[in-house]
């Protein structure tokens, strides 16, 4: 695909420094406000999209989104969303602005390089996160979607270039791609989109499970389910493999096998990991637990009464076998 040369958008109070990002569905661009305050601001544009009525569905997701991304930590603030100066052209999102990948929260403007997830794990390729860390970013991002899935929506593209870190903890961001939930546009990325396709709160959460495999193994996501070169040991080795086990659980293939099903279910599997709790079993495990529980429990609590006096003064008395006359 040739590569747009378009001028740099014109957004109303703010001064437009340079594109910092972009992809398929719009560019990033680093902007100053009349405050002085850096911020990023995402610009979609009208002839990216092949018709009108999925760029203003986009438009219309976006807004719908903007005061609930205000609402969790882990999502990028939106703080203004507006169109172009002709009302047709693009549309824009004005966006709090993430870590420097080098200097953190001091930003040069000439220099600045986003830190997101990608960032952190190509200047560390094939390294290992510590478990904890894994497990931290995993349960916010779980509790991200969670949000958005309770508000009828879907994120459609969870990935580790749209993890961004602001004042050093993970954000859910790229929020242009949010949407309805259920909507069939199809968007992703291949090896984070689930075989049953994006759209749904469930193909959310496969995708996190595939941002959590790359940065708990160090492999990538299209070398799932081969685990890592060297594992972890000692303690932080049980915590590993439950993470696996959930990992595993939300990348299963086929829908069916899936135990965890949403990003609800995640939290908690996540958050009781963080806490060195069981996981919770699934609604089946836990009847048949309970059923063998009351057998077990009604089995020993007879075998402590059987012989006792109570027993048998319940027990009625054998009749007494009646004898026969026999007439010669």
């Amino acid at each position: 695909m040739p590569i747009k040369i378009r001028p740099n958008p014109a957004i109303p109070d703010h001064e437009v420094l340079r594109k910092i990002g972009g992809g398929a569905y719009g560019e990033v661009w680093l902007a100053r406000g009349v405050t002085g305050a850096l911020r990023a601001v995402k610009v979609v544009w009208r002839e990216d999209f092949e018709d009108a009525r999925g760029f203003e569905r986009e438009f219309e997701g976006i807004l719908k989104f903007e005061p609930m991304s205000r609402d969790h930590p882990a999502l990028v603030n939106i703080l203004h969303v507006g169109r172009s100066p002709d009302g047709v052209s693009f549309y824009y999102y004005v966006m709090e602005l993430g870590d420097d990948v080098s200097t953190g929260q001091e930003i040069n403007p000439v220099e600045y390089e986003p830190r997101t997830l990608r960032a952190d794990t190509h200047q560390g390729a094939g390294v290992q996160w510590d478990t904890n860390v894994c497990i931290d970013v995993g349960l916010r991002l779980a509790e991200a979607l969670d949000h958005l899935h309770e508000r009828g929506l879907a994120h459609r593209d969870v990935k580790p270039s749209n993890v961004i870190f602001v004042n050093g903890r993970a954000k859910l961001a790229d929020i242009g791609l949010v949407a309805t939930r259920g909507q069939r546009t199809f968007v992703g990325t291949e090896g984070f989109v689930p075989p049953e396709g994006p759209g749904s709160s469930q193909a959310d959460v496969y995708s996190l499970g595939k941002v959590l495999y790359e940065i708990a193994t160090g492999k990538d996501r299209l070398s799932f389910p081969e685990l890592p070169d060297s594992m972890p040991t000692g303690i932080d080795r049980k915590r590993w493999l439950e993470l696996n086990k959930i990992i595993c659980d939300i990348c299963e293939p086929r829908i069916s096998k899936r135990k965890i099903s949403n990003a609800a279910q995640l939290a908690d599997a996540l958050r009781r990991l963080q806490r060195g709790k069981r996981r919770r079993q699934s609604g089946g495990a836990v009847w048949m637990t309970t059923a063998v529980l009351a057998l077990f429990a009604g089995w020993a609590s007879w075998e402590m009464v059987k012989d006792s006096e109570w027993v048998r003064r319940m027990t009625p008395a054998p009749k007494p076998a009646l004898s026969q006359t026999v007439q010669l």
